[in-house]
């Protein structure tokens, strides 16, 4: 018995994989388009809650019957009376002339409602826990949750098959909804499980440059950058790279932290306390970002020749600068820390985003 249902949760674990990866980048793009910033407990609770969900309904639905033909045989496949599994677990046990605790929690009775009761526990400790529910909003959840199942199930699931192949029993409507409140009750002691914070929380401060604005910036001071070393430069990368550090370093300096593509992009590079950034700050934001990088693969990489390090200096450097950015309300990547910078709206376009505010 634990054997096939851990099959089946392996089963649903398999198909979260699957589901996860198609849903992630949907999922993804939807949270930062909300809040400005995916943030990372709202991620968390999310994508266990769909772990959960598709293991639990491959626990409850699998596996399907092979024989369809075999289905409708007139056995009773709907029981409502309450606590019949204490009599069939009695019955069960003067079969075998078994008798006392021992007895009681092998037979396979008490384990299946034992296994009701677990199945429903992490849905109340994530209400609660993450989501701050009360114990009669989560047994009203638990219940509806477990109520909806047993439909599904005493339909054949919504008519798809032409008679039940699982029994519709009160009794696991009772234990979902008791393993609801008593996941309730144990959740403060469930660490793993963050607290989800408010979208007010949850969201990026008004103004910040996020890092999709930040890569329009890049992208278009890196189509400069193509086009003077094709129309002008000598084939030599390394004479690119010298207009990027004009173009990123010494540009900025002299224009108040403005590129070209951070003009079409509208933001500008100011020190953290929002005065004029430096040429030293400048230099070692870039350094550290994406400047360092391109520096590394035209002129170290090929003098060093070593795969791995290629790969860690990337991944490092691609990591910091746009990937854990994301999580952050302030968006700013480790290389901005480092030099002390960040981005900030150009001032048409905080004026633009004030009227928006304004209207709405």
């Amino acid at each position: 018995m634990v054997a096939s249902y851990w099959e089946t949760a392996r089963t649903g674990f398999l198909a979260f994989v699957g589901v996860g990866l198609l849903v992630l980048v949907p999922l993804g793009l939807l949270h930062y388009w909300r809040f400005g910033r995916v943030e990372p407990r709202r991620a968390l609770v999310l994508y266990g809650l769909l772990a959960y969900g598709l293991v639990a309904l491959a626990l409850i639905f699998l596996p399907f019957p092979s024989d369809v033909s075999k289905l409708c045989t007139g056995d009773q496949m709907l029981s409502t009376v309450p606590f019949q599994w204490v009599t069939d677990m009695r019955n069960n046990m003067a079969a075998y002339g078994r008798s006392g605790v021992g007895a009681m929690v092998r037979s396979s009775a008490f384990l299946q409602q034992l296994f009701n009761v677990a199945l429903f526990v992490p849905l109340g400790v994530v209400l609660r826990k993450a989501y701050g529910r009360g114990p009669f909003a989560v047994v009203a959840i638990g219940f509806a949750i477990s109520l909806a199942v047993e439909v599904v199930q005493y339909t054949g699931n919504l008519g798809f098959y032409p008679c039940p192949y699982r029994i519709a029993d009160v009794d696991d409507l009772i234990s979902n909804t008791g393993g609801a409140l008593l996941g309730w009750m144990i959740a403060p002691v469930a660490l793993v499980v963050p607290t989800v914070p408010d979208p007010a929380s949850s969201a990026a401060p008004l103004g910040t440059v996020t890092v999709p604005r930040r890569l329009v910036g890049l992208v278009a001071d890196a189509m400069v950058v193509l086009v003077i070393a094709k129309l002008v430069l000598p084939p030599d990368p390394r004479w690119a790279l010298g207009v990027l550090v004009l173009l990123r370093v010494v540009l900025p300096a002299v224009a108040g932290g403005m590129t070209v593509g951070g003009w079409l992009a509208g933001y500008r590079i100011r020190a953290v306390d929002g005065s004029r950034a430096n040429p030293l700050r400048l230099a070692v934001r870039e350094i550290l970002g994406v400047t360092g990088l391109l520096t590394y693969a035209t002129v170290l990489s090929p003098l060093i020749d070593m795969v791995r390090l290629d790969l860690v200096v990337m991944a490092s450097i691609t990591l910091w600068t746009f990937v854990l950015p994301v999580f952050l309300r302030d968006q700013r990547g480790w290389h901005e820390r480092a030099a002390g910078t960040r981005a900030v709206l150009l001032e048409r376009d905080r004026s633009r985003l004030s009227k928006q505010v304004l209207r709405t």
